[in-house]
């Protein structure tokens, strides 16, 4: 039966590149192309908001959340040292 199974659809391009099929557009990545980084993981391209990998779901967001840990040390140091200064 020929028909639209024939043809490809207006805009298609095929996948003859290496762009996955389930991945973003050409024209996403031509239009937000300078927003991505290579995940520390797998090495591919993703966006730089983008929560996960979408090749192999390594969390990208930085979920640390505080100050680093020598600096919560040093404050608590410091504060005694101030609190000693007024005890005695």
């Amino acid at each position: 039966m020929p028909g639209y199974l024939d043809e490809d659809p207006p805009g298609f391009d095929g996948y003859e590149d290496e762009l996955d099929p389930e991945g973003p557009s050409r024209a996403d990545i031509e239009r937000f192309g300078d927003a991505e980084h290579a995940c520390p993981s797998c090495g591919s391209e993703v966006y730089e908001d983008a929560p996960l990998c979408h090749v192999c779901g390594h969390a990208l967001e930085d979920r640390s959340g505080g100050p680093p840990l020598w600096a919560a040390i040093v404050a608590v140091v410091l504060l005694g040292a101030l609190m000693m200064l007024f005890v005695f």
